[in-house]
């Protein structure tokens, strides 16, 4: 995130980072602390401990993986952006402008990367991901060296796409929450999208304005201060929430506790479950766990946790699919029905269309269902 930007004081100013090497003349100077620079400092200093309590956390996680990779990659940059922006650092190494905004830009990627884990049980890692690195890298240069004429729009560029990016983060951490079954994700996913976007459409915003240096200084608190409360709130959310957070194999399903610990009435409940969708319920196109928890008449926060304690699953839209595609390869490899189309299995599996059932069979088998069908046919044939 672009939180760092303006948040390093030197005799109460801050320093613009798309400024070239030639801007930080001025800056070879003795540092003087003024009370804000202390505030600041203090600020900087609390914000520069909780990323490393978040990059420790994940580091000693057992079960290492994308999540907590990104986790670190997301602390690890914060911290750099930050010592960065340390008024020393600025005093006595003076780096040049395109160095802090690479940084605060790459911070800003792997901010949306670490979302994608957190929220995406599957994630696993895409060239498409890092369509934003291509990108901002002409966008980072010619703020940097163009023409002065022409820097303001490579900035107003820059802006422009990390609002992009911005959008993805939110889209990413609100678009499975009706499915999630995990309320403590379900919760921070809320938290996480009316917190960040404010903040950083305020800081996107104040980067396109030309202020007057004490503007600018009381700029710099503000920015280091939500920094830090951000960052502070994101490091609670992560110390405090279940293990069931983090816990994932690698379907994306987390153990589900035995049936013994389960209470008599919550046995009987999820059986209720178990038996209407082994009748044909996730047939149903849209089938939702409020609609679910309508037909069965259960408390749609009691199905949640049924569902994701009892069967182990963290996402319902995850539950519902591993049915249809188990309906799906049985229907695919029955001879009387090879010369159905797949869309037309597709409708009748519930799916709206035919790319999210590609997409769900694909994950689940490995294959297409094309590709499955005539696999299992051959292998029928041949027998």
């Amino acid at each position: 995130m672009d939180y760092g930007r303006a948040s390093a004081y030197l005799g109460g100013k801050c320093r613009d980072p798309l400024n070239g090497p030639g801007q930080h003349a001025d800056l070879k100077m003795s540092f003087e602390l003024t009370l804000a620079g202390f505030i600041d400092l203090l600020l900087r200093g609390g914000t520069f401990g909780v990323l490393l309590l978040i990059i420790i956390r994940f580091a000693r996680r057992p079960e290492f993986g994308s999540l907590c990779a990104t986790g670190i990659l997301f602390g690890v940059t914060g911290l750099v952006e930050i010592v960065l922006n340390a008024p020393p650092v600025l005093t006595e190494l003076a780096p040049a402008g395109v160095v802090v905004v690479a940084f605060q830009q790459f911070h800003f990627v792997t901010l949306w990367w670490f979302i994608l884990a957190l929220f995406d049980d599957r994630f696993s890692w895409r060239p498409t991901y890092f369509w934003p690195i291509a990108v901002s890298a002409p966008l980072i240069a010619g703020a940097s060296f163009a023409a002065d004429s022409l820097q303001v729009w490579f900035t107003v560029a820059l802006v422009l796409l990390n609002s992009c990016i911005l959008g993805l983060i939110i889209h990413t951490a609100l678009r499975h929450r009706n499915s999630d079954l995990i309320d403590d994700r379900r919760n921070f996913s809320l938290a996480l999208a009316f917190s960040v976007p404010p903040f950083t459409l305020f800081v996107f915003v104040t980067n396109l304005i030309s202020f007057d240096a004490p503007l600018l200084s009381a700029l710099c608190l503000v920015y280091s201060a939500v920094y830090f409360i951000l960052a502070l709130g994101f490091s609670y959310w992560l110390t405090s929430l279940k293990e069931g957070l983090f816990q994932r194999t690698g379907n994306g399903a987390v153990p589900p506790v035995a049936r013994s610990e389960l209470s008599a009435a919550d046995r009987l409940e999820l059986d209720r479950v178990v038996k209407a969708m082994d009748g044909g319920l996730y047939l149903e196109p849209g089938l939702s766990i409020g609609g679910l928890a309508d037909i069965l008449r259960i408390p749609e926060h009691r199905l949640r946790r049924l569902i994701n304690s009892g069967l182990g699953y963290r996402n319902f839209a995850a539950f519902v699919n591993d049915y249809r595609i188990d309906e799906a390869k049985r229907r695919l490899s029955d001879p009387e029905m090879a010369r159905e189309q797949i869309i037309q299995h597709a409708f009748s599996l519930g799916y709206a269309s035919l790319a999210p059932f590609n997409r769900a069979f694909r994950e689940r088998v490995g294959v297409s269902p094309t590709e499955f069908r005539e696999e299992a046919l051959t292998r029928m044939a041949a027998e």
